[in-house]
């Protein structure tokens, strides 16, 4: 009888005591969770907006064609938008008859894939090393800064996004396969398949193969002291990023022929311009460099090459990983843009956590409660700057939705289907959808959005329209709507030419 109540007495004392640790798991991560709390309280007010007009370049081709089609064009770079992204236009596809022209949950799935590459990124940090404060102030930079301010909000920038999580993923499953002592091969199957697919999401990710390398040099090839085994593993990844590279170099495909890309000043000149853009996100984007740029592009890049020589492993594999990702883009000729940073993102923020944890610690030995109360207000003074940022700058630009809505809903009042072939006229003396470069694009693609393949919109002053009858047949039945009083409303006498 005495064993078997000290056995009952056993049992009872375990059940709170695996609680409180279950309560203090929770407890150590609240911040993480207030984290992604702000980050849905300063994105919750751009759901409300619609499409932009880029995006409806995606709508149409997917409304354009049936899907056997529409996946051979997209891998043969056939389609309408000038990037091999595959991936990104299969889950485009599944958007579009799942949602429709409602912007809403295409809204959503882009802040979901963000908010969840911000735990991937708070879990690696955590992972690797062993700090709370280093992983949060990471995982907070990267959360909120408006260095790639668009990039959440733009519909058509999910590839960024969609790419980031699955590189992320790929980097952490990689660090897992190593912490295991490299046992369990199923963490290196997936942080391969990541790979490839984040670059199939996004063929700019093929670089951060950089920082797959650099991690597994620094992690197992320096420890374990195998190359012969350092050779075996990264050769997958190192085939597959010069597959990739030699095949869209090679293909004179539309999007990496020299029109868009080539040599030049602008190279390190727009580096300069993403490197200061990661630390003083600040205003428009440029092609070239301000003065304030070329300070803070050098105080980012000469970080990055300190913590290249000094360390530690993770900065070094950050400052490789930061430089790489904008390489695909700062070949480019024509424009920058604040998504093109989007990929760095998280490994300057990297950088910023452990140039800041070493203070935090060395805090933390001289006065502990000051040095918790000083983190906690630091990393609450850098969100707050950047949220504040990031609602600012892109406010402005979600409100140009307003004229896409207002044209794709009336348009539906007005016309619930039209025939094929069908040309749709908007007098437009106001000049909100009557610029030229538009016609050929976005009001041909959102005619093949809203009513499918070969039904186009074109908004032209009356005047315009006038002309443009005189060439048509006599018995051309038109559809014609002008803007009245704020609405888009038919016109009935235009109906028919007689």
């Amino acid at each position: 009888m005495a064993v078997a109540a000290s056995q009952i007495t056993i049992v009872e004392r375990s059940e709170p005591r695996a609680w409180t640790n279950v309560l203090r798991a929770i407890a150590r991560h609240l911040p993480l969770l207030a984290l992604i709390g702000l980050v849905i309280g300063i994105h919750v007010q751009t759901m409300e907006y619609y499409f932009f007009g880029d995006d409806f370049l995606v709508l149409g081709d997917v409304n354009s064609r049936n899907f056997p089609d529409y996946v051979r064009d997209t891998w043969m770079l056939r389609d309408l938008t000038p990037n091999w992204r595959p991936l990104t236009m299969i889950v485009y596809y599944g958007e579009y008859h799942l949602f429709g022209l409602d912007a809403l949950p295409w809204r959503i799935t882009n802040l979901a894939f963000h908010i969840a590459t911000i735990v991937v990124l708070y879990v690696f940090v955590l992972s690797v090393t062993k700090r709370l404060f280093v992983a949060l102030a990471a995982a907070t930079i990267f959360a909120v800064s408006a260095s790639a301010v668009h990039t959440i909000t733009y519909i058509t920038a999910f590839p960024h996004v969609f790419s980031q999580f699955l590189l992320m993923s790929s980097l952490l499953s990689l660090h897992m396969y190593v912490k295991g002592e490299e046992r369990r091969i199923g963490w290196y199957l997936l942080s391969f398949v990541l790979y490839v697919a984040g670059f199939l999401a996004n063929e700019g990710g093929v670089v951060l193969g950089g920082a797959l390398f650099a991690y597994y040099a620094l992690y197992s090839l320096f420890v374990r002291r195998d190359l012969l085994d350092f050779v075996v593993k990264m050769a997958p990844f190192a085939v597959a990023a010069f597959i990739l590279v030699a095949s869209l170099s090679g293909c004179g495909c539309q999007g990496v022929d020299d029109g868009f890309y080539g040599l030049g000043i602008h190279i390190p000149q727009e580096t300069f311009v993403y490197m200061s853009r990661l630390a003083y996100p600040v205003g428009e984007i440029d092609l070239r460099p301000s003065a304030m740029e070329w300070i803070w592009g050098s105080i980012v890049l000469g970080f990055a090459i300190f913590f290249v020589i000094r360390g530690p492993n993770i900065a070094r594999v950050a400052a490789i990983a930061m430089v790489l990702a904008v390489m695909p883009y700062v070949p480019g000729k024509i424009w920058t843009a604040t998504r093109y940073s989007y990929m760095a993102t998280p490994f300057f923020a990297i950088l910023v956590a452990v140039f800041a944890g070493f203070f935090f610690h060395y805090a933390v030995k001289v006065w502990k409660p000051g040095a918790y109360a000083l983190g906690a207000i630091a990393i609450a003074a850098v969100a707050g700057l950047y949220s504040w940022q990031t609602m600012h700058q892109t406010e402005p630009f979600l409100k140009d939705t307003a004229r896409w809505e207002l044209l794709v809903r009336d348009l539906e009042d007005q016309y619930d289907e039209v025939p094929e072939g069908t040309t749709i006229y908007i007098i437009d003396e106001e000049g909100m959808w009557s610029n030229p470069f538009w016609q050929p694009t976005w009001m041909t693609a959102i005619g093949q959005a809203m009513y499918g393949p070969n039904v186009r919109l074109r908004a032209l002053p009356a005047h315009h329209l006038e002309a443009v009858k005189k060439s048509l047949p006599l018995d051309t039945e038109l559809y014609v709507v002008e803007l009245s009083d704020g609405r888009l409303v038919a016109v009935p006498e235009q109906s028919a030419i007689r």
